[in-house]
């Protein structure tokens, strides 16, 4: 028997995939349901009537507000819960039925809280409470072709109402739905943004200057990836929204949000310095204002914003209490988590940044307090450990003691008696986890120590662990695992991702040995001959490098086909993300023979080799190559920036400076050089003032504008100018040339 307190109405089109999911999540509970069919060409109206629902047959005319308003007459439940088909109930249906009975006759209309998702991750997901419910046959319906918003209308509505809706804040009630159809995977099948486009341009041609429509036209820019237009519309839409629309906090954050993501950092200063304070609880304008500082060298006051944030917890459940800010606090739409892990995060990383490792370490670990799954955290953690001197094993014990204390959080106790494995941690989810971490900080031997049980070892990718082998120099190994698990009959021969066909590649060649025939089984049809080549050449370099002349239709197919010139250049970026470097430089020289057709592209391919190996964190082998090509031709801006900031490293201002101006004469807007050149100016300035204060009487002046330029030296030194390498590269920087065997280094 269907109940008579809430009833559910939907708008669909073609969702036949969606639909079971959204109506499985509401069976268990007899509903009234209307499900209005807008011209599917699918089974949607067959799935709706399986699940018992009403189903409603009307033209599609441009129009959500008209197509939701169809069923609304028809509605025999004292409440209706509007929802659609890319929707799905969590939790809190028991609890919004035992709820509803008790709402006041005085309240109309109740705020639901819905998590919409735009990526794969738990943490990626925007939390808005909108109005959802409402009570029936009280004069409400839809307005709007586009984002339809629910008005009163008709001989229910009282000034007394209108003054209730515009001054009150509807209670939320106990419903969670999750919302999916904005992955990027989605809009891709649907073709929503540009759907919405067009509904929207004929809103404006109504309506020109309305700012909910002109608001509305950036977020879709923005999905169509139109930042510039975005920006734009966003711009205008402020300036016209009026202060007190429900609206405006969230045109606030999604334009500012723009602004930072496309770098217009002093228009995003602007509007955060001002509207932060119109909205003090509004965690994600304090957190996007704490990103602009940092980006402007502001690291002292990005650091204050970022712990702002960490105050306004409880800003969006709250209703007239935030912080001398007006009830609609409470309705903020906000990203998971920026008013915890998020702003820990960010805190932390700055921490890092300053050389403050154990204060950066505490607050990495209170943002998986906030969110135990937050990758970054983690990443940030086994970072800032590995800086601060650590040894793997330790690095290793740490991330393990943190999976323990969630545990023993989770089970109320300490975990005592007998334990699943030697590391005290009964979750394989969370044993795993750590080794992924792990080897995503470089230690790929204290990563493949830990698979220990093969259960554990089953859990982790093949090409997971044949990687790691690689990077730990344990090509044998990686080279067996490859055998045995890629061989012909073992893989669906072409399927194998190229990326573990390289791996496969470099642990032959790094055993010394030619590619095997079960090896080319799997290769691609148009790249089989040049995996072939390579084989050839490479083997012939190795043995005699001096007289290795490739043959004239090899060196025709190398040089002119792109598939070989991909295959080789991809293949080189491999060795060297695998720390095979004696064999990157091989391949290297292969495939600047096999393009030798003019003098210029040895030079150019040295460079772009030098480029990889820098970003890598071979920094030192790198500028040896820049340094070369220097004195053979000319560099770019990019070859001579980082030979300025290699030099720049080791305290050599002065050369630093003169490379940093060269980067810019070749490119004027280079941003970095032009902050090294900046930074090294004042160091140079500092260095002669200090000379000058042990000669001079008058060293207070000198005092006075060292200490002036030691402040805008700070400032300039917070621009995030220099390539930032974490502990891979860390570990990289280490190596001093290329005749080593690369293997995990510690420390």
């Amino acid at each position: 028997m269907k109940n008579r307190l809430l009833g559910i109405h939907m708008i669909v089109q073609n969702e036949e995939h969606h639909l079971p999911r959204c109506l499985d999540s509401l069976k268990h509970i007899g509903m009234e349901c209307f499900i209005t069919d807008t011209g599917s060409t699918d089974r949607t109206p067959e799935i709706a009537r399986m699940y018992g629902a009403t189903v409603l047959h009307a033209r599609w005319q441009d129009d959500f507000a008209h197509a939701r308003n169809i069923s609304l007459p028809l509605a025999s439940t004292e409440w209706v819960l509007c929802l659609d088909a890319d929707e799905y109930v969590t939790h809190g249906l028991e609890e919004l039925l035992n709820y509803l009975p008790k709402v006041h006759k005085s309240i109309s209309r109740l705020r639901i809280t819905i998590e919409n998702q735009y990526g794969e991750g738990v943490e990626e997901r925007v939390i808005s409470q909108p109005v959802r419910l409402f009570r029936a046959h009280k004069g409400y319906q839809y307005t709007g072709r586009v984002h339809e918003q629910l008005v009163r209308r008709g001989p229910c509505r009282s000034a007394q109402d209108e003054v209730a809706d515009i001054d009150m804040a509807e209670p939320l009630a106990p419903l969670c739905l999750i919302h999916d159809g904005y992955l990027a995977s989605t809009i891709a099948k649907t073709r929503k943004p540009r759907r919405n486009l067009k509904l929207i341009e004929r809103e404006l041609a109504d309506e020109p200057a309305q700012p909910f429509h002109l608001y509305n036209l950036g977020v879709t820019y923005c999905q169509l990836g139109q930042v510039e237009k975005a920006i734009e519309a966003f711009r205008e839409s402020l300036r016209l929204t009026e202060s007190l629309a429900p609206y405006r906090s969230t045109l606030v954050r999604d334009y500012a949000k723009t602004l930072v993501g496309s770098e217009h950092y002093d228009e995003a200063h602007a509007i955060l310095a001002v509207e932060r304070q119109r909205y003090p609880s509004y965690a994600d304008l304090h957190l996007l204002y704490g990103e602009t500082l940092e980006q402007q060298g502001l690291e002292e006051r990005a650091y204050q914003s970022y712990a702002r944030v960490t105050n306004c917890r409880e800003g969006i459940d709250r209703v007239g209490h935030s912080d001398g800010g007006s009830a609609l606090d409470a309705l903020y739409v906000t990203e998971a988590g920026s008013d915890s892990y998020r702003a820990y995060t960010a805190m932390a990383r700055l921490a890092q940044k300053r050389g403050f490792l154990n204060e950066s370490a505490h607050l990495y670990g209170l943002a998986l307090d906030s969110m135990f799954t937050y990758a970054p955290a983690w990443a940030g953690l086994a970072d800032v450990l590995q800086q601060s001197g650590e040894t793997d094993a330790n690095i290793a014990e740490t991330l393990l003691a943190r999976c323990r204390g969630f545990e023993e959080l989770g089970h109320g106790n300490s975990i005592r008696g007998e334990m699943l494995h030697s590391y005290a941690v009964t979750n394989e989810d969370h044993l795993v986890k750590v080794i992924y971490v792990l080897a995503g900080c470089g230690a790929y031997e204290q990563a493949l120590k830990m698979l220990d049980t093969d259960v554990r070892t089953a859990r982790i990718h093949v090409a997971d662990r044949i990687h790691w082998m690689l990077c730990a120099n344990r090509v044998s190994e990686a080279l067996q695992l490859a055998e045995e698990h890629w061989s012909a009959g073992c893989v669906d021969e072409v399927n194998l991702p190229a990326e573990h066909r390289m791996d496969w590649a470099l642990a032959c060649w790094t055993n010394g040995l030619r590619l095997s025939e079960a090896f080319l089984a799997t290769t691609l049809p148009q790249e089989k001959n040049v995996w072939k080549v390579m084989d050839r050449l490479l083997n012939q370099l190795t043995k005699e490098p001096r007289s290795m002349k490739p043959a004239s239709q090899e060196q025709k197919l190398m040089q002119w086909g792109p598939q070989a010139e991909m295959v080789a250049e991809k293949v080189v970026q491999q060795a060297v993300k695998t720390g095979q470097l004696i064999l990157a430089e091989q391949l290297h020289e292969l495939r600047a023979m096999m393009m030798c057709d003019h003098w210029g592209t040895a030079v150019t391919l040295r460079r772009e080799f030098a480029s990889l190996l820098y970003r890598q964190g071979y920094t030192m082998v790198a500028a040896n190559i820049l340094i070369q090509c220097m004195t053979e031709s000319e560099l770019d801006a990019e070859g001579l920036f980082w030979l300025g900031e290699t030099l720049y490293a080791k305290g050599h201002n002065d050369q630093a400076l003169s490379l940093f101006e060269q980067a810019l004469e070749r490119e004027p807007d280079m941003r970095q050089a032009r902050a090294g050149a900046a930074v090294c100016y004042m160091r140079l300035a500092m260095e002669a003032i200090q000379q000058e204060m042990v000669r001079s009487s008058s060293s207070g002046v000198l005092s006075a504008q060292f200490t002036t330029l030691e402040q805008r030296l700070r400032t300039t030194e917070g621009i995030p100018w220099r390539t930032l390498f974490h502990a891979k590269e860390r570990r990289n920087q280490l190596a001093s040339g290329t005749n080593f065997p690369m293997h995990d280094r510690e420390g």
